[in-house]
């Protein structure tokens, strides 16, 4: 059995952080508190369930934070949370046996996020390793890389722990942190003139709703040779395709997803924005056939992208058809999801 450390940054969320290290404390991992300097009541929760509460000079970094933190473990194996992730499942048994079988990979946790319109999506985030192998980097949107930069070999392997994340319920909040993390972003970009970096500055436009702004940023991030397997490239295209729509270029969106989509019809996120394009472009049949497949499509990041959101919009093709029974019959489909339910009572 390999000991691990939990190792948490905090500021200001104590109510959070709470109920971050109760869902944590059953399990058998030496909690680390590290905090940037929080006015509330955050250290003395942190106190109530570790002695191991440091504080860190917050410096704009979150690398640096982390690392802090890290350095403060007294066990070599890692697992990283933030503060408003919550454990709602973890074989401790399997983990154990896959770090025996991956010592020099990196886990990756299941995170479900919920938004403040009530959907959910899932994806899967680098947070166990070996620190005398890896650290992070980059002061934002921070990363686990090698410590050894000549290390470009590493990879990845799926852990049995499972979060709820509730970052996104609180639209102010969030639209703060989204404030700040860009002036971040922005500072280091001289830096980190990558793709990543450019998917994380045109994310934080999208999120502040300024579409134009991620478009550029966008554009930047995808002018690189760029693997379909990289989860943050889907994301980017994904966030793209809608932004270039809500900038109404239309014929854009359409061009370019046409040209990338063979490369991504794999995730079902992807099939719907293709089926989003063509209903905006009045191509009704084609969107159809789009919102269809994805019905049949195994991979997503958002829950009911393959299920309740895709019938939704089956029923909005029917509906704009003119084909109402067959609308209802794709709104009742898709359950109590608010869209659907607010069409069958106008419908009705």
């Amino acid at each position: 059995m390999v000991p691990i450390s939990l190792c948490l940054i905090t500021k200001n969320e104590a109510d959070k952080l709470r109920k971050c290290l109760s869902a944590a404390a059953s399990l058998p991992f030496e909690i680390v508190v590290v905090d940037t300097g929080s006015t509330d009541d955050s250290v003395a929760v942190a106190k109530e369930f570790t002695d191991h509460v440091y504080h860190f000079d917050w410096i704009k970094d979150f690398s640096a934070a982390r690392n802090f933190s890290i350095s403060k473990a007294s066990n070599d194996w890692i697992l990283v949370l933030d503060t408003d992730e919550y454990v709602t499942d973890a074989d401790m048994d399997e983990i154990y046996r896959l770090i025996e079988a991956h010592p020099d990979e990196i886990g990756r946790i299941k995170r479900t996020s919920a938004d403040d319109s009530g959907l959910k999506t899932v994806d899967y985030v680098e947070r166990l390793f070996d620190r005398r192998i890896y650290m992070y980097k980059r002061p934002i949107h921070e990363q686990v890389l090698p410590i050894d930069e000549t290390n470009v070999t590493f990879t990845y392997y799926p852990i049995p722990l499972s979060v709820d994340h509730d970052g996104y319920l609180s639209v102010n909040g969030e639209n703060q942190k989204a404030q700040r993390n860009l002036e971040i972003l922005l500072a280091s970009e001289k830096d980190f003139p990558d793709s990543y970096t450019y998917f994380q500055i045109g994310a934080s436009y999208h999120f502040l709703g300024d579409c134009k702004k991620a478009c550029t940023y966008f554009e930047k991030g995808l002018d690189y040779d760029l693997s379909p397997d990289s989860e943050y490239v889907q994301m980017m295209i994904i966030q793209y395709g809608y932004c270039l729509m809500n900038d109404d270029r239309l014929e854009d969106a359409l061009t370019f997803y046409e040209q990338i989509y063979p490369y991504f019809d794999f995730l079902a996120d992807i099939v719907l924005c293709m089926g989003t394009i063509y209903l905006r472009h009045k191509d009704y049949m084609k969107a159809a056939m789009q919102f269809v497949k994805a019905t049949t499509t195994e991979r997503y990041f958002t829950l009911g992208a393959n299920s309740f959101i895709a019938y939704y919009h089956l029923g909005v093709v029917n509906e704009l058809l003119g084909q109402k029974e067959q609308a209802v019959t794709f709104y009742q489909l898709s359950g109590d999801y608010p869209p659907a339910v607010e069409r069958l009572q106008a419908i009705k």
